[in-house]
């Protein structure tokens, strides 16, 4: 096993290794602010499985303090050696977590990063990006995996070992974690171009960041630098939707996120979602879906929700 630093997992070196597991939990965190620190040697994926958090860290190509924050089905990774932090405010958030360290390759399979790399174009590109910190939307089932590592390390079936979680079945978990997280990094960075993509993005990320709070389409425009109207076509080019529509399109979609992966009141959940109220939040539910959110709850049944208590 490598020592620990602050060397970045797109290090060629770590190329001929592979990651084992250094830490997870999951936890549910309200009113918390962590104090700043650094993994070194470790690559660290949140995955907030419900909730919001902010987390504080140290941009490692300008070395300003930036802050970002994720929300229910979002994640993030932060490469070794970045110093971070996270803020959770008023709403109850779970975390899913694991750290990862590099490890050499055992048989029978002898995985390494390279054979990802060799074996998988997203892989590729994405360890060519280089990217030390960053989130996504998780279009991937980036989250039932991490789910799936936990409880299967929690379950005690993963052999005993002090120095290491590796084994077989771990190991093709991982390895399906980092491709399913190559792809989403792909799918969501690469927009072809065209022209106004830049300000598209922008106001992308504003709404991902920003959907659970009152958002104007004014707002929107003004942090993408360009006029309403401008914008609302390149909605209109892209997704066949208006600003407005997208904000919500997006907000129900959280919505039955949530719905699936908790017991929170309907009115709590509307609030979480950032409408002002039950109403306002069900007519929408229902334009979208075709079902109110408890005809929805019901519908989806007793499904595996992560929802776990520390």
């Amino acid at each position: 096993m490598q020592t620990e630093s602050d060397v970045s997992m797109y290090e060629y070196s770590n190329y001929f290794y592979f990651f084992d597991i250094k830490n997870y939990y999951n936890r549910i965190y309200q009113n918390f602010d962590m104090k700043f620190h650094r993994h070194n040697g470790i690559v660290e994926i949140m995955y907030i499985n419900y909730g919001e958090i902010d987390v504080i860290y140290t941009d490692p190509s300008t070395g300003e303090e930036t802050a970002t924050t994720i929300s229910t089905g979002e994640y993030i990774v932060i490469d070794s050696g970045i110093e971070h932090k996270i803020s959770v405010g008023d709403k109850k958030s779970q975390i899913l977590n694991i750290e990862l360290i590099f490890s050499k390759p055992v048989p029978p399979l002898d995985l390494s990063v390279k054979t990802l790399i060799d074996n998988s174009p997203a892989v590729y590109h994405f360890f060519s990006e280089k990217k030390r910190i960053f989130t996504l939307s998780d279009t991937s089932n980036v989250g039932p995996q991490i789910a799936m590592i936990i409880k299967y390390l929690l379950s005690g079936e993963n052999p005993e070992n002090t120095e290491s979680k590796r084994s077989l079945p771990m190991d093709f978990y991982i390895a399906a974690l980092i491709s399913q997280i190559a792809e989403n990094y792909i799918r969501e960075n690469y927009m072809p171009n065209f022209s106004g993509v830049k300000y598209l993005r922008i106001a992308i990320k504003f709404i991902a960041e920003k959907y659970s709070h009152s958002i104007s389409v004014k707002e929107v425009a003004e942090i993408a630098g360009v006029s309403q109207n401008y914008l609302n076509k390149l909605f209109n080019e892209k997704f066949s939707m208006s600003i407005n529509e997208y904000i919500n399109h997006v907000r129900i979609f959280k919505a039955k996120l949530l719905l699936e992966k908790t017991n929170m009141s309907v009115s709590d959940l509307a609030l979480q979602v950032g409408y002002n109220n039950k109403q306002n939040f069900n007519k929408n539910f229902i334009k979208a879906v075709g079902l109110t959110p408890r005809s929805y709850k019901k519908y989806i049944g007793a499904k595996d929700n992560f929802h776990w208590e520390d």
